[in-house]
């Protein structure tokens, strides 16, 4: 049952709409303002509707809507002023406030109950639409849920295969999601990108699979990155390829997946250079996606001190040195910028490993 309160100084008219609507209603009725805030104040449950004098002694109808305003609990309980003037000054004023209608004195019973009808049946549709709305947001939630579940369960499934295929592989990309993460948290701070804290999630868990199509190199490619004939050279540059198609093969399952974005961008151009003379594709500066010129700089630090193309590994020092050296060229000269500022976190972390 709705519950109405009506708020007036004559008894008359209050014992008037009580027997109108106390068979349909659960009527809560007070004669004067200052009342009425006190039992809004003190109600657990506040009213559907509250019929509203405009004049009263204590304080008007106005001074309560407004104060009801400024209280969270009160702000979307419907008013409807009841008044014996017949000034559009008056109404325009109440609507401002936020009343919901006017009624205006005297009343026959008929237009009272017709009145309320009419509003207890648009709050009736608005909690419909929003028990709607909330069932349409749980499944949401559970269906994008399930999609992030798939989403890591993805990683770790290639993860694990190329840990098979290769421990060099598999510890690589296990560092460079590290770095990832520690460059993607200094970048934000700088506010100068449109990187959220969502998109950094995603990224640092899409970084680990930038590698996944090394799965389809031969043991030689892996193992050796010194001795390889041209032809063998271009076979582990399709590594890039190879990873990006196997992503867009799922993404034809999966539409409008970030996620999957962020891989397949990460896999392809994660080799791409900031002058164009990188693979697979020749992209050069901002047509590179943001990710990847990010990733790259990243994914030659822990090559560098750790691989370093089959040479003898860097030290620190002479990674970033080189990263510095090769700004402009391989690598977007902005983010480089960010990287010398926060590089002793990457040689701390590589020492963890």
């Amino acid at each position: 049952m709705y519950k109405v309160m009506i708020v007036d100084d004559n008894m008359t008219n209050l014992i008037m709409a009580k027997k109108i609507l106390e068979e349909i209603y659960e009527v809560v009725p007070v004669s004067a303002g200052k009342t009425a805030l006190e039992f809004l104040h003190d109600m657990p449950d506040p009213p559907d509707i509250i019929l509203l004098d405009v004049d009263m002694p204590d304080v008007n109808g106005f001074y309560v809507l407004s104060e009801m305003k400024n209280d969270p609990r009160l702000i979307d309980v419907r008013v409807i002023f009841l008044t014996a003037q017949d000034d559009p000054t008056t109404e325009v004023e109440g609507y401002f406030l936020g009343a919901v209608d006017y009624i205006h004195k005297p009343y026959t019973t008929a237009l009272l109950r017709k009145r309320l009808e009419v509003h207890v049946q648009s709050i009736e549709t608005e909690r419909k639409l929003k028990k709607v709305n909330e069932n349409l947001s749980n499944t949401l939630k559970e269906k994008v849920h399930n999609i992030v579940e798939l989403e890591y369960a993805m990683v770790e499934m290639f993860s694990s295969l190329m840990g098979s295929r290769s421990h060099m592989i598999a510890e690589h990309s296990e560092r460079v999601q590290k770095y990832m993460e520690l460059f993607l948290t200094q970048i934000i701070k700088t506010g100068r990108f449109n990187i959220t804290e969502e998109d950094k999630e995603l990224l640092v868990f899409a970084s680990k699979l930038h590698d996944m199509g090394k799965i389809c190199m031969t043991d030689r490619c892996i193992a050796d990155m010194v001795d390889l004939s041209l032809q063998e050279k271009e076979f582990n540059h399709a590594h890039t390829i190879m990873g990006a198609e196997a992503c867009k093969k799922v993404t034809n399952a999966i539409t409008n997946s970030k996620f999957l974005l962020y891989v397949y961008n990460l896999c392809r151009y994660h080799h791409e250079r900031w002058d164009g003379k990188g693979y697979p594709d020749h992209i050069m500066t901002t047509d590179i996606p943001m990710e990847a010129r990010i990733l790259t700089i990243v994914n030659s630090y822990d090559n560098f001190r750790f691989n370093n193309d089959g040479g003898e590994p860097l030290t620190h020092r002479e990674a970033v040195k080189r990263i510095a050296l090769w700004s402009g060229t391989h690598y977007d000269p902005e983010f480089v910028e960010l990287f010398l500022t926060c590089a002793d976190l990457f040689e701390h972390a590589a020492d963890k490993d």
